[in-house]
């Protein structure tokens, strides 16, 4: 398919008219489910604000409720909810009971919390490139010279990573995948969920993602054994009792199998959770359409395209679309045409994360604490380098995936503005 150009070719950064008219709004984000006021206020007036509250009857904390939706939808056997996405990663990797100062493998395109996880854990990430087609970690990136003990296969804006692919290297030596899957709630692969192919999966539930309830995550797995110490690990070193819970009585037994922390999620968040996940495969209809046609759109403009999946990917959860430009216009770099393109379209458009190998938010040698393991990193990272990564970085430009909530006619916009910063 073709897209015309406007008659105005200054660009709106220049100065000129903007391809879309300012009066016509973009879809918000978050969008409140239509059950999640009525859960909020259940809560509220119902006298149990957290999983370490009291019962006071017959009521099943939103917590429950959700672990086993989640698990339902994903396809595991258990599913342990976490204040946090970070929360998430540390009690999975923690979990695998690795020694202190093991390594983990962790694709250098993602953000900082699937390294700094690791060191949480008193673990070592060590950094490895990525395919340049998806963005993800595959077989022929892992460093096997290291002696990792476990891959943090991280999906990554819209795409998944292959882990049966790497499950077929790893699990003959005794390492464990653990899927990062903040980018990919309910992404397929030959038709089986995100973050039920790996020992492990970790999922946020953060402002932007597109499940979210502001603050929140949740490891799971099909692992019997592991699934007891993930829940003493998030909740103090208590999982949950094994019988009906008396009123008046906590939900949680103090088993103390293993030491843990407190990273429950709170009922507010969990009540939020509950009625956004009865909306999110509606929501993933409606933008993986806009993002199929903009692809087609995008086919008529030369050195330009959208990310693709795997063809072994059924299913496609878009967190950042992300478009691919092979060759820049003379003159600007990405973020120049994310700026030109977020004037011409009154969205925003923007770069990846800075790639980990460069980020000034993966630097443990400032925290004294980790100086043993900043060490190793810091001896390790030395001399790599990271060409798929910094091309990627260099030669994509994303938005967010509500850009995608909205009509056909914005997928014209956005194709139109691609074109008309290509032709500048």
């Amino acid at each position: 398919m073709t897209t015309s150009i406007p008659i105005d070719r200054r660009l709106a950064v220049d100065g000129g008219r903007p391809v879309r008219p300012p009066d016509r709004p973009w879809p918000r984000w978050p969008t409140p489910a239509p059950d999640a006021a009525a859960n909020l206020t259940a809560v509220l007036t119902g006298g149990r604000w957290a999983i370490s509250s009291p019962s006071v009857g017959d009521g099943v904390l939103f917590e429950r409720r959700f672990a086993a939706d989640f698990a339902r939808y994903v396809g595991t056997r258990h599913c342990v909810p976490v204040d946090h996405g970070s929360s998430a990663l540390v009690v999975a990797l923690e979990s695998l009971g690795l020694g202190y100062g093991d390594t983990v493998l962790v694709p250098a395109l993602t953000w900082t919390a699937s390294a700094t996880a690791a060191l949480r854990a008193g673990l070592v990430p060590v950094l490895v490139d990525v395919d340049r087609d998806t963005g993800c970690v595959g077989p022929d990136d892992l460093d096997l010279s290291v002696d990792p003990r476990a891959v943090v296969a991280v999906h990554w804006a819209s795409n998944m990573a292959d882990v049966p692919a790497l499950d077929a290297v790893t699990r003959p030596r005794g390492i464990s995948v653990v899927e990062d899957c903040a980018q990919a709630h309910g992404a397929t692969w030959q038709g089986r969920q995100a973050g039920s192919l790996g020992r492990l999966g970790c999922f946020s539930f953060q402002h932007g993602k597109v499940l979210t309830c502001g603050e929140g995550g949740a490891v799971v797995t099909d692992d019997d054994t592991l699934a007891p110490v993930l829940e003493e690990l998030r909740a103090d070193s208590r999982r949950y009792r094994g019988d009906r819970t008396p009123p008046g009585e906590l939900d949680l037994e103090e088993s103390a199998g293993v030491q843990g922390a407190n990273f429950c999620l709170d009922e507010f968040s969990a009540a939020v959770a509950c009625a956004q996940l009865a909306v999110l495969d509606d929501q993933h209809d409606v933008r993986n359409h806009n993002y199929r046609l903009l692809a087609d759109l995008l086919d008529g403009v030369d050195g330009v395209r959208l990310l693709q999946p795997a063809p072994e990917q059924t299913r496609i959860s878009i967190y950042e679309g992300t478009i691919v430009f092979d060759e820049l216009p003379a003159g600007l770099d990405n973020a120049a045409v994310a700026a030109a393109l977020t004037a011409e379209l009154g969205r925003r458009f923007y770069c990846t994360d800075e790639p980990l190998h460069r980020s000034r938010l993966l630097q443990p040698w400032t925290k004294p604490l980790l100086a043993p393991l900043a060490e190793r990193f810091a001896a390790i990272h030395r001399d790599r380098t990271y060409p798929n990564t910094e091309w990627l970085a260099a030669h994509t430009v994303q938005t967010h995936h509500s850009t995608f909530l909205g009509t056909e006619q914005d997928m014209h916009d956005v194709a139109a503005a691609v074109a008309k910063v290509l032709a500048r």
